[in-house]
């Protein structure tokens, strides 16, 4: 029997959270099921800032072992500076809804024991799943006076640990649940008077919560992309470079620019991860106020800045210590002459009470790009060779060849 206590979560469950990525959700419902294991979200939290204050704090507690009074006393502070305490009126920037939420230590403690649960169960799970002999799992629910009468039947039900009623009952099974799995072998399960079960009983898991919490493998994490061996898939350079742009005025250009990118000087954009962010000019302004639209020849990847911006290959959240405060950088990548690394980034600020654009520019440097790709990786963008390989690990007539050539068998 592996036991863990809850007050202290071991390593897989720490690199379980640090291994999310970030989505902006007005409602919990936002992200399906599953896609939470890929990206850390909190409902009603419509600013990146803030929720990366709350992602922070939490991988901080996980570390060092800290109570939800310890933590809530951390976190407070950063809410009430950033004026998400109290009643507030959250407006959903994709459809203009507002809505009215309290954010109080009630709401605090469901952030702090839904994520706390949700990655001790996928280490706890992890770890099950290892241990040869404990092929079955039995459910106990906790029997408190509050425990849901549907989750309390389940009680000591013993089933193999690989029948699908795990993949949408492993616990936690609904908001607030302490249910646990424990993995038992079959000798165990005889001597103590446990039955296997030969049918699985009805799901209990509430809407929220009827896939396996725990089993993160379903997704994959968001990791680097490894631009050494997709260099193959990358669009050149030479192919993206608007010579024609050359003569254009500033005018002209920006007009390109917001034509490319679908959307109007000074409008609210809303980026791959929810994030609402102001576009206009200051991409293209210099800190003294002079334009900078042409300096170095970013005119002449405009497109692609847009592009960038649509749609990143990936995004990061870094601290610019100069100025105290939060960037987010998009990237996209590119094949430049003999296999080299080039990119086009966009730069965005954090600002009281806006994200606001701050540079974009093509990077001509194969070690800045790399340089360049550092601190919080949030997004990743699914590109369709990796889509390939995922689906050649489900199928039995595809065989993956190296460098990211895929052939039929």
């Amino acid at each position: 029997m592996v036991k863990f206590d809850f007050n202290y979560l071991p390593k897989d469950a720490i690199a379980y959270l640090r291994s999310k990525g970030y989505k902006l959700s007005f409602d919990y419902t936002e992200l399906q099921k599953e896609a939470h294991h890929k990206a850390f979200t909190v409902a009603k939290v419509t600013r990146l800032d803030l929720l990366h204050d709350i992602f922070n704090s939490l991988d901080i507690a996980m570390t060092e072992g800290k109570t939800f009074k310890q933590w809530q006393k951390d976190i407070k502070a950063t809410l009430q500076k950033k004026g998400w305490w109290g009643e507030k009126d959250i407006l959903n920037p994709k459809t203009g809804e507002v809505k009215t939420i309290k954010v109080d230590s009630h709401r605090l403690r469901n952030i702090y024991k839904t994520n706390m649960r949700v990655a001790y169960s996928q280490a706890r799970y992890k770890e099950q799943m290892k241990l040869p002999l404990s092929q079955y799992f039995i459910y106990k629910s906790a029997l408190l006076e509050n425990t849901r009468v549907e989750h309390e039947a389940l009680h000591n039900t013993v089933l193999p640990r690989d029948d699908v009623f795990w993949s949408t009952n492993y616990p936690p099974n609904g908001w607030g649940c302490v249910c646990k799995v424990r993995a038992i072998s079959e000798k165990e399960a005889k001597k103590k008077g446990f039955t296997i079960q030969k049918k699985a009983p009805k799901s209990i898991a509430s809407k929220d919560w009827n896939y396996n919490p725990a089993a993160q493998e379903k997704v994959a994490k968001v990791s680097k992309v490894n631009l050494d061996s997709s260099l193959t898939s990358m669009t050149a350079v030479k192919s993206i470079k608007r010579d024609d742009y050359k003569n254009l005025s500033e005018e002209q250009l920006q007009e390109k620019f917001y034509k490319t990118l679908g959307t109007t000087k000074g409008a609210l954009f809303i980026d791959k991860v929810n994030d609402p962010m102001i576009i206009d000019d200051s991409l293209f302004t210099a800190g003294s106020g002079h334009t900078k639209i042409k300096k170095q020849d970013r005119h002449l990847y405009l497109d692609e800045i847009a592009k960038t911006i649509k749609d990143p290959d990936e995004i990061y959240l870094a601290y610019n210590e100069d100025k105290k405060s939060l960037e987010k950088k998009m990237f996209k990548y590119y094949k430049g002459e003999n296999g080299s690394k080039r990119a086009v980034q966009a730069v965005f600020e954090y600002l009281k009470d806006k994200t606001q654009g701050v540079t974009a520019y093509f990077i001509k440097d194969t070690n800045q790009v790399e340089k360049r790709r550092y601190e919080k990786l949030i997004y990743v963008r699914a590109f369709p060779w990796r889509s390939l390989l995922a689906y050649c690990t489900r199928n039995p007539f595809i065989k993956i060849i190296p460098k990211d050539i895929i052939k039929c068998k």
